[in-house]
């Protein structure tokens, strides 16, 4: 399944340069409802949630890819204003957790504290739960447990490697050249496309680029 991460210029290239991607540890993402999409009203279920949360977010972090590069919101809030790139990702959707978008959040069924069965199904639905604002996303997520990670301070990192094959580079319609020729070279040599976006003319998304002389370089 091809994915799409979105990055502004500078965190582009050097994800590019060094062949990996930055994975963030779930309790510094940017939704503060992370993996909280239950219903709280009752104190017995805040416990739990907490505790839950908790467990799932100390040792793991999540990679998080839209299905879609032509969203302009993506490229506004994640790539720069447009002036940064997304790097397009080959992943088998086995691997991949499919986010559900929401209006209410999730009520547990009355037999979830009895049943495992209740229980995992709680569980697998609070992992892909977000609310419907952020249903523009449309976003995939890939896990990957912390200790299975390059750690560099406070940051975790995986390399781009066989199961998750960097597949293309696209150019945000205000990317401004970096000048990374060497860079785009071996990219290239190593089967990586290059594409630039554009704004549609007649419809509000974004398209590629299909003049030769109006193509961007890395």
């Amino acid at each position: 399944m091809r994915v799409y991460k979105f990055y502004p210029a500078k965190w582009g290239l050097e994800a590019l340069s060094k062949r990996r991607l930055k994975v963030s540890p779930i309790d510094e993402l940017n939704d503060p409802f992370e993996y909280l999409s239950l219903d709280l009203g009752e104190k017995s279920v805040r416990a739990w949630a907490k505790e839950f949360r908790k467990i799932v977010t100390e040792d793991n972090g999540i990679i998080s890819f839209s299905s879609n590069w032509s969203q302009p919101l993506m490229w506004a809030h994640y790539a720069d204003s447009h002036k940064g790139v997304a790097l397009g990702f080959e992943i088998p959707e086995r691997l991949l957790f499919k986010i559900d978008y929401v209006e209410n959040r999730i009520k547990p069924t009355m037999d979830v504290d009895h049943s495992r069965a209740s229980m995992k199904i709680l569980v697998q639905k609070l992992l892909r739960t977000k609310h419907s604002e952020w249903s523009y996303e449309k976003e995939f997520r890939l896990v990957r447990p912390l200790k299975n990670c390059i750690r560099e301070g406070n940051n975790f990192f995986t390399d781009f490697n066989e199961t998750t094959p960097l597949k293309e580079v696209i150019l945000g319609a205000r990317y401004q050249t970096s000048h990374a020729e060497q860079l785009s070279s071996e990219l290239k040599s190593e089967g990586i496309s290059f594409q630039t976006a554009r704004a549609e003319f007649k419809g509000f998304r974004m398209t590629t680029q299909k003049s030769a002389g109006l193509q961007k370089q890395l």
